[in-house]
């Protein structure tokens, strides 16, 4: 066993994720360094690298943990889906859209943007996609993809798309969109601060009215 390992603790483990998550969302990725997030949390650094050897180990770490709770809200939905709580396989799919933009994760989806913004290009590395589909449930896509195809066939989801890269498209659509509207809320041309809020639901309005079947 490493001597990282020995000195860990859940409990220091916990706390250093939520003091430099909280970080990375008022400073930026970018910005923040190990030795703010050790004074942030009230450790050292000696003890900090015990637990994650750089920054992006430690962000890495914060991008499972806040995905794979949020992909615990999403087996919830299918749940209700395949339990017949839906009327409609469209309603389920609406259901899903709106909680990738919750209100109540704002802080964490703010940390996604800001890690997505700054590894990206040449910054991502090798192994990124391969580690993070061996540490998250496996099945989220899968279950997304059944829903378009039942939706196809009780007809509350256009049949001329392939149900795969549709389920794909509104996925990056949505988040994408709405995490850039929380990191240029101040910052955005073409609308107002006060009017922000209502730009991911008009999109998620469209999105599901270019889902339904063509006329």
């Amino acid at each position: 066993m490493s001597d990282r390992m020995i000195y860990q603790t859940d409990e220091t483990r916990e706390r250093i994720l939520d003091g430099a998550e909280s970080l990375f969302v008022a400073q930026g990725f970018a910005e923040t360094q190990m030795k703010d997030i050790a004074i942030k949390v009230g450790t050292s650094r000696n003890t900090l690298y015990r637990y994650y050897s750089d920054k992006y180990e430690l962000g890495f770490a914060i991008l499972v943990k806040v995905l794979t709770r949020y992909m615990s809200s999403y087996d919830q939905i299918f749940d209700d889906y395949e339990a017949g709580k839906y009327n409609s396989a469209i309603e389920g799919i609406e259901a899903i859209l709106y909680s990738f933009c919750n209100p109540n994760e704002k802080n964490s989806d703010r940390f996604i943007a800001e890690f997505d913004g700054y590894y990206t290009g040449t910054r991502v590395p090798e192994n990124f996609a391969s580690e993070l589909s061996q540490l998250l449930p496996s099945d989220t896509i899968v279950r997304l993809d059944f829903m378009f195809v039942e939706g196809q066939k009780d007809g509350s989801v256009r049949a001329d798309k392939d149900p795969h890269l549709m389920a794909v498209t509104i996925l990056n659509a949505v988040n994408s969109f709405y995490r850039r509207m929380l990191l240029r809320m101040d910052a955005l041309l073409e609308i107002g601060h006060e009017d922000v809020p209502a730009l991911s639901p008009m999109l998620i309005d469209l999105l599901i009215d270019g889902l339904k079947p063509q006329k």
